[in-house]
């Protein structure tokens, strides 16, 4: 769903020099390929790449005409990266140190300048974007998922090991639902087991909602009535959750209502610093029998959608909440 690209800083130092940005824009959280954070600094090495390229001679003029150019790709293609937090030893070129990385935590592939004679499949140069038939640039397409837990966090995965941070947001999560159970056990299994060495573990955050646990019979819902079906959440939340926690593992709870204004709590996401995904029918593993199988349409977020989604639910601005954060702290073995 989402690819990770190891990207050559000399290769984007020469389309800057030589004004090839026709491949530059073919990188970011639209086209679903993220350019690596690798070595730690991605960014840092392509300006010390492009310094070196000019003998350090920043005053030169040729230095000064190609500068802007390589400032917007370099702008472009860090914007959203996959996080890698390994630091570049200093002894080795940095396509043979990416060479030594993929061999240990496999990127998507390696774009660099030439293929340098390594026989390695993932290594691929610019001209393979003028081949529709190779999958390493052309990406496959985005199929129905299975509502397995399982399959759903398979799904999910390339976003998931690398993200800092985790935001679920499922207006009907409820702990003590052992569908709930399923699929969030995965998710959190799939986020922490697969990490690149010398990541931490990611931040998580689960956001409900309380509408969903009022009946119309039930007359008003007041604010105190928000507050302990609030409350129910949360003692379910805090009995249940930490036992799918890896130990030294936390979580925030958070529960929301419908805002006076705004969008109404509905839409099921799954917010990452690395990107988002939508998930139309929710978190919640769905096996309506041993012959026939459940499917969902889950879309990675086309990145207007998940600046918007952000800014509401990992920066918390235009949501109503009820109650939390709610520290949650994890006891699985």
């Amino acid at each position: 769903m989402i690819y990770e690209y190891a990207l050559d800083p000399k290769l984007v130092v020469d389309w800057a020099v030589n004004r090839k940005g026709n491949v530059v824009g073919q990188f970011g959280m639209d086209q679903r390929r993220l350019v690596s954070d690798f070595p730690q600094n991605w960014a840092g090495e392509v300006i010390g790449a492009f310094y070196e390229h000019f003998g350090y001679d920043d005053g030169s003029l040729e230095f000064q005409n190609a500068q802007p150019e390589l400032q917007s790709y370099v702008q472009w293609l860090s914007e959203f990266t996959f996080p890698r937090d390994v630091k570049r030893s200093g002894d080795q070129a940095w396509f043979s140190e990416a060479l030594a990385e993929h061999g240990e935590y496999p990127f998507y592939a390696i774009m660099t300048a030439k293929g340098n004679g390594v026989e390695c499949r993932q290594v691929i140069t610019p001209d393979v974007v003028d081949d529709i038939r190779d999958v390493r640039w052309y990406l496959p397409t985005i199929s129905t998922t299975k509502k397995s837990a399982e399959d759903l966090a398979t799904v999910m995965e390339p976003m998931l090991r690398g993200a800092t941070y985790i935001v679920l947001v499922d207006p009907y999560f409820d702990a003590s639902d052992a569908r709930y159970q399923a699929s969030f056990s995965a998710l959190i299994r799939h986020a922490c087991e697969t990490r690149v060495k010398g990541r931490g573990l990611p931040k998580l955050t689960v956001m409900t909602g309380i509408e969903q646990k009022h009946k119309p019979h039930e007359g008003e819902f007041t604010r105190e009535a928000m507050a302990r079906v609030a409350d129910d959440l949360r003692v379910k939340a805090q009995r249940d959750i930490p036992k799918f926690l890896p130990t030294g593992m936390s979580l925030d709870f958070f529960c929301l209502k419908h805002p006076p204004a705004g969008d109404p709590l509905h839409n099921r996401y799954v917010l990452t610093d690395i990107g988002g995904v939508i998930v139309p029918y929710g978190l919640a593993e769905y096996k309506p029998d041993e012959v026939h199988e459940a499917k969902d349409d889950l879309m990675p977020m086309p990145k207007g959608i998940y600046s918007e989604r952000h800014h509401q639910y990992v920066k918390k601005v235009g949501i109503d909440i009820v109650l939390g954060p709610i520290r949650i702290v994890g006891s699985a073995k």
